[in-house]
């Protein structure tokens, strides 16, 4: 999900955590709401360092595709934070039947049920190269509980996931699997989200984008091969998504060839 907003309040404590990215909030601080300019942003460029030298519990990884994080049932002791690569998170049904519940991007954190000392619900694993950093439990607590900076930082960041996860249901109720699919491709090839360097998408297959959207692979193939005829996408192997998508996705309208210039 895509969220961009200012952030002017340079002067507030908490603007070391929060800059470049977000949902726009104004926080209430200290009882009393924070003036015009504490209108801020979440990062999505979290200061590792500068939560390592403060709360410890860090440990940075180099971890290769197909590497897992975390497994579906296992004690949930530490959260992850996405600074390169892609992640896969998957849950599995009691009869075997699997399901993708989303792809974690650079600039995320996954495995945030730690916090409620859980068992994990997903599985998350690697789909790419990927440099991630383990976060413990014991540390994100400590900083939750006495940093009001970070506290502000997680509440916005934990604000942002819900809307996220409300949109989706919203799409899956809505909205055609056509145009799931359309949204799903314009998330993962990170249109409109700042310091973007390219709309390719790799390392999805079209299974992989029928588990997201809810529907079979077949109907995935067919929206693809449309998608490719319409010129909103390039496929092959990898998946250059145009900005003749996102048009059509915002008109709001049925799929359909874009108008001639």
């Amino acid at each position: 999900m895509i969220h961009r907003a200012r952030v002017p309040c340079t002067s507030h404590p908490a603007a070391g955590y929060l800059a470049k990215w977000g949902q726009a909030m104004t926080l209430s601080i200290g009882g009393a709401a924070c003036p015009a300019q504490g209108v801020f942003e979440y990062n999505r460029s979290f200061d590792v360092e500068a939560f390592a030298s403060k709360y410890r519990g860090v440990t940075r990884l180099s971890l290769k595709a197909g590497a897992v994080l975390f497994a579906q049932g296992e004690a949930a002791d530490c959260m992850f934070y996405l600074q390169a690569g892609r992640i896969q998170v998957s849950i599995v049904s009691n009869h075997g039947k699997e399901a993708i519940l989303g792809v974690v991007e650079p600039g995320d954190f996954c495995g945030e049920g730690c916090l409620l000392g859980r068992i994990r619900i997903a599985t998350a694993a690697c789909i790419a190269d990927s440099a991630v950093v383990r976060i413990e439990r014991t540390a994100i607590v400590s900083a939750v509980r006495y940093d009001t900076q970070f506290a502000e930082f997680f509440l916005v960041y934990a604000l942002t996931t819900i809307i996220r996860l409300r949109e989706s249901l919203i799409s899956q109720h809505f909205d055609s699997s056509e145009k799931r699919l359309a949204r799903v491709l314009l998330l993962l090839a990170n249109y409109g989200k700042e310091g973007a360097q390219d709309n390719v998408i790799k390392n999805v297959d079209q299974e992989a984008l029928a588990q997201m959207i809810g529907t079979t692979r077949s109907r995935v193939n067919h929206f693809m091969n449309k998608f490719r005829r319409l010129g909103y996408i390039d496929y092959n192997g990898t998946i250059v998504v145009k900005p003749a998508l996102l048009d059509a996705v915002l008109r709001e309208s049925p799929l359909t060839a874009p108008e001639a210039a």
